[in-house]
């Protein structure tokens, strides 16, 4: 429990700061990037975990970028997005010629940032925000695909959860689906629970009959 109430502390600090520093003209995701990877890092320090080092290069270089660019301090169009695929290229170069898995990730990660931002400034970010999730968790499928294709499936799952999350935005910000599209389907609740609960046996029984 006291680890929950710590958790959700430093999460409410963090949200806090980040849209204190909308004021600014500060974007609320660049701040929340760069808060979180120097709490990785803090966590590195603490208890020494290969992946929290990582996670904290990733976002707190990404985060920092952003919010120099936000802050005016950076002047970049195309070179920004070069930052980031060459540094994305850099941890690829690493993990293939040293063989550590943790490389992968910021190998895979960065890049996305990198086309995100191209989108942005191309395209409506009011429209296709929801890209940045898909994005990401495309990224976790080609870690998945380089790295761990034989050993875990972990980096399915976040990966697939993003991309569902996605692709639910995109439908809530195109209009194809609304809130009360959603309210009119609970007169056919007990129907989509019936066929989920289906489902799940068949694919239960399906993975039985394979083993």
């Amino acid at each position: 429990m006291k680890k929950n109430n710590f958790a959700a502390g430093i999460i409410l600090i963090f949200l806090g700061l980040a849209f204190f520093m909308k004021n600014y003209n500060i974007s609320v995701i660049n701040t929340l990037m760069l808060l979180g990877g120097l709490y990785f890092f803090y966590d590195y320090a603490t208890r020494r975990h290969q992946p929290h080092l990582i996670f904290g290069i990733i976002l707190s270089t990404a985060g920092a970028v952003m919010l120099l660019k936000d802050l005016g301090k950076l002047k970049f169009d195309m070179s920004g997005e070069m930052f980031f695929f060459g540094l994305g290229a850099i941890f690829l170069f690493l993990y293939f010629n040293r063989g550590i898995t943790g490389f992968v990730f910021p190998g895979f990660i960065l890049p996305v940032f990198a086309v995100y931002s191209l989108i942005e400034n191309n395209m409506n970010d009011n429209y296709m925000w929801p890209s940045f999730f898909i994005l990401l968790g495309l990224a976790f499928y080609l870690i998945y695909f380089t790295a761990f294709i034989h050993k875990s499936n972990w980096p399915l799952i976040p990966g697939t959860i993003l991309i569902l999350f996605g692709l639910g935005a995109f439908a809530f910000v195109l209009e194809i689906v609304s809130v009360d599209m959603i309210m009119g389907l609970q007169q056919y609740q007990n129907y989509i629970l019936s066929a989920c609960i289906v489902l799940i046996g068949v694919g239960l029984l399906y993975k039985g009959l394979k083993k």
